[in-house]
């Protein structure tokens, strides 16, 4: 049985792993309103902004950790990580890294020392922390998890493969079932209601105006999408774009992972 659930979780992996049918034509070739921010990465996603504005990104190749200072300056804080997908920031600056390949989540203190903050969980692909301060993280085997601490946890919801979650200011919370094939609406009585039909969702974040922004690297496209659900095509024929993310000037970064850069949006939110 055990070896049947390491198989099962390995196939899930490499089902999610970035295609390698990129050309360097894909690289070189922008859409429009879409600028290199940062080159040079191994396949990049996970973006997560700190609060002095420096932005930091899971290498899932390298399984390395980078930080990209607000002058621009990168620099690897941590490696030894195994196929990492997202990072977090709780409030006293420890970041947490999705552990993918190994089963865990991973702690980075304020001096960098590396330590497991939980492990034995079933390929945790997303984190982010919600308002109440429990840690959720997405197991892309089916679960979304809620952990108070490292002890203490509870099973939020039940998913094809949960791939990403965006908390709402009204309590709701938003999730990409990437098996699944859809974005979900998960409402503050813990009631599931479908949100939008989109292929193979991979990260989501709200931007200045309310929308959802989705990234879809099967697809090669991000997707915004209304409060109503209306969804409007953003960009296309990137190689790999994932885990939308905002600065505090509103402005929109893209992992494009097999690019190995980040790309900043230049629109207006």
């Amino acid at each position: 049985m055990m070896h049947t659930r390491r198989n099962f979780i390995a196939c899930m992996l490499m089902a999610l792993a970035p295609w390698r049918g990129a050309t360097a034509a894909d690289a070189a070739s922008l859409p429009i309103d879409f600028a290199e921010f940062a080159g040079g990465l191994a396949q990049p996603r996970g973006l997560l902004f700190a609060p002095d504005g420096s932005l930091y990104v899971a290498e899932q190749l390298s399984g390395e950790i980078a930080r990209i200072g607000a002058d621009g300056r990168l620099t690897r804080i941590a490696r030894g990580f195994e196929s990492p997908h997202d990072l977090e920031l709780d409030a006293a600056g420890h970041l947490y890294v999705a552990d993918t390949g190994a089963g865990r989540i991973a702690k980075i203190d304020r001096a960098g020392a590396v330590s497991t903050f939980v492990d034995e969980l079933e390929s945790p692909v997303d984190l982010a922390f919600a308002p109440n301060g429990e840690l959720w993280v997405c197991e892309l085997t089916g679960k979304v998890r809620a952990f108070a601490s490292a002890t203490r946890s509870r099973t939020v919801v039940a998913l094809k493969g949960p791939h990403g979650l965006a908390f709402a200011r009204n309590g709701d919370t938003f999730i990409n079932d990437w098996r699944g094939n859809q974005v979900v609406r998960l409402d503050a009585k813990g009631l599931l209601h479908p949100f939008a039909d989109l292929a193979g969702p991979v990260g989501l974040s709200f931007s200045p105006a309310g929308e959802l922004i989705v990234a879809q690297p099967q697809a090669r496209r991000i997707t915004r999408i209304g409060p109503d659900g209306r969804q409007r095509l953003l960009a296309e024929g990137l190689s790999e774009p994932r885990d939308p993310v905002f600065d505090r000037q509103g402005r929109l970064y893209v992992a494009e992972t097999m690019a190995g850069r980040v790309l900043r949006h230049a629109g207006r939110w």
